[in-house]
């Protein structure tokens, strides 16, 4: 289309004068489907704060939960009702850096809407601005070069044309043309984006928002179809990708690959790396992006912050005073989660090893180069085979691996002085990991066929030297052995939260207040445990049969919360078929593997399951335990 038929195209088209909460909920709808197409693109530009490479990932997951809360919306007829929903989705469901301040841009848009049903060209761009202003505000340290640069400069744009036109369609053009110019200049902003070779990854996912919302007004409208936006290709940026485009990816040299094939070593057009893959490791490390929702009432949000901003890099802390979102990269999470839990109930735990994500980032950087043939062959080869890279694994979620291992009773190195301590069964180095990491002071080796001896438990009870101890014996064949300890441990309180597996036991230690004594807290961390429903996938010893199944020797059985429901011939089935069998499904599954699967074939897994169950969320993490090789918490 040359100019001249651009403009007649544009002058052509009747101006959209206002839109309601119906567009603008196509709009999400929109945005979210072309961020999902971008996902991977975005997580490749990922330098900055950490290069841990979850950017895409943690905006899209942000997004998704803000779509959801608004097609949940009261009014959908309502702007103000449609943003509102968005507003808190995005706040509940944010993820990372990136996830926490596009929650902010969402708050800031919702507070400019107010309480109108109806928005016009003018408080379009006022809106936009808003939620330039409410994200700045947000992050305790901003910095140019990042997505607070690409919102700011889009809604000055978005501003200079509302001036001019009272056209939406028109505001929105601009504020996208602008986003992405202002992407394209991150690269000269930040030295850590010019040294890596890439855009902000967050302010480039933020333009693939900004332009799935203004497509979606364009197509929804009727108008005449305007040029694309954007060029195939910019300096800095990936090209943007349609979500029609399902098949292909490109690559750096603008090869496309089959979906799901992304590049695992994007390099600049020098043949260095680009991205997270340029970027040295430290000797220190990258520390944990740690996350967590403190609960009030009467929060005070500026204290919060003030008090937990120090304790680490990157740190947000959002909400109000009843919910607060704290998001900070610590090298000492424990101590971080301790000072936070006085301050409120917590939910929404997330620890995440940064280092961990970037050595295996370099480490696949590393092995596509050493196994990479010339050029040539590899384009031929990439058009027609390649396979999906590992997906999550070694990626530390919502239970996350802390420093160090845990050996039989050992005790959790010095925390926040609290009045009662925790002790803990658990299997496998993995699962013994995730207990320390989460708070307790002792983790018992034991599990099925391995239980451990009341003088083990009593011994890890006396080892914590506090006057009030729960135990969770993490398995129904423990709970007898842990009560026995409640008669033997003179001069100690000791109660039993009576947690039946493994999942049952972290959702427990999410519901610890620190700030109460362990008679309240054995009452929390029970009442929390039907939260979540366990899933122990094994291989059957024997012909047995059990709830109208008929099971042979050697058969996949799955157990939910202890009860056999499947039997099949491979995991990836059994387990599909107890998910389908859910009568709520549910919105996260963690899946542990055990130590007779190695983390190739666990990623295999949990990739096809996210394959069949595109809406709902999986992680992956080790725990190491004999017996089955995979448990699964459902949420």
């Amino acid at each position: 289309m040359t100019g001249a038929e651009d403009a007649e195209a544009a002058n052509s088209r009747e101006p959209l004068r206002e839109i309601d909460g119906d567009t603008l909920l196509a709009g999400l709808r929109s945005s979210l489907a072309w961020l999902q197409a971008n996902q991977e693109q975005v997580n490749e530009l990922n330098v900055f704060p950490v290069p841990d490479g979850d950017t895409g990932s943690n905006m899209y997951l942000t997004m998704r939960s803000a779509v959801e809360d608004a097609q949940a919306a009261p009014m959908l007829s309502s702007a103000a009702s449609v943003m509102r929903a968005a507003a808190h989705g995005s706040l509940m469901g944010a993820r990372g850096n990136s996830g926490v301040i596009l929650s902010q841009i969402f708050r800031g848009f919702a507070q400019g809407v107010g309480d109108r049903e109806r928005l016009d060209a003018p408080a379009v761009a006022a809106c936009l601005s808003e939620s330039a202003r409410v994200a700045y505000k947000a992050v305790m340290k901003p910095t140019e070069g990042t997505i607070l640069t690409v919102i700011r400069e889009a809604a000055d744009a978005a501003q200079r044309a509302a001036a001019s036109s009272f056209d939406i369609r028109a505001i929105l053009d601009e504020t996208v043309r602008e986003a992405h110019a202002a992407v394209e200049r991150t690269i000269d902003q930040l030295a850590v984006l010019r040294e890596a070779g890439v855009v902000d990854a967050g302010g480039f996912g933020l333009a693939v928002i900004l332009e799935g919302l203004t497509r979606s007004v364009e197509e929804r409208e009727g108008a005449v179809r305007r040029p694309r936006l954007v060029g195939e290709r910019r300096s800095g940026e990936p090209r943007v990708r349609r979500p029609d485009e399902p098949s292909v990816v490109p690559d750096e040299e603008g090869v496309e690959l089959p979906t799901g094939r992304a590049p695992a070593a994007p390099r600049a057009a020098t043949g260095r790396r680009r991205g997270a893959a340029a970027v040295a490791q430290r000797d220190e490390g990258w520390g944990y992006c740690t996350e967590f929702m403190i609960s009030g009432p009467g929060l005070d949000v500026d204290a919060i912050r003030a008090e937990l901003g120090g304790l680490g890099e990157s740190s947000l802390v959002v909400g109000d005073a009843d919910l607060v979102r704290v998001h900070i990269h610590t090298a000492d999470p424990a101590a971080l989660i301790g000072i936070a839990a006085q301050r409120g109930g917590l939910s929404n735990l997330k620890v995440e090893d940064m280092t961990a994500q970037h050595h295996e980032i370099l480490e696949r950087a590393a092995r596509t180069e050493a196994a990479e043939p010339p050029l040539p062959e590899r384009r031929a080869a990439e058009q027609t085979a390649g396979s999906a890279p590992a997906v999550g694994a070694g990626r530390p979620g919502v239970a996350a691996h802390g420093p160090g291992l845990a050996a039989a009773a050992t005790l959790q190195p010095s925390a926040p002085a609290r009045p009662f301590a925790v002790v803990a069964v658990a299997p496998g180095e993995g699962f013994q990991e995730i207990f320390r990491s989460l708070g307790a002071d002792a983790v018992v080796e034991g599990g099925q066929t391995m239980n451990p001896s009341t003088q083990d438990l009593l011994s890890a009870v006396r080892a914590t030297g506090a006057p009030s101890v729960v135990i969770l014996p993490n398995n129904g064949n423990v709970i007898m052995t842990a009560e026995q300890v409640q008669h033997l441990a003179e001069g100690i309180d000791v109660r039993v939260a009576p947690s039946r597996n493994v999942p049952q036991g972290i959702s427990a230690m999410l519901a610890i207040d620190p700030g109460v004594d362990g008679t309240v807290n054995a009452r929390r961390m029970t009442e929390a445990m039907p939260r979540v429903s366990a899933v122990e996938v094994t291989r059957a010893v024997r012909d047995s049969t059990a709830n109208g199944l008929r099971i042979a020797a050697g058969d996949v059985i799955a157990l939910v919360d202890d009860e056999i429901v499947q039997a099949g011939d491979d995991e990836v089935g059994v387990i599909e078929a107890v998910l389908r069998n859910q009568e709520t499904p549910p919105e996260l599954v963690t899946v542990y593997w055990g130590a007779q699967v190695d983390e190739a074939a666990a990623a295999a897994v949990v990739k096809a399951l996210r394959d069949a169950f595109p809406d709902t969320e999986f992680e992956l993490h080790r725990g190491g335990q004999d017996h089955y090789p995979y448990i699964l918490s459902l949420e």
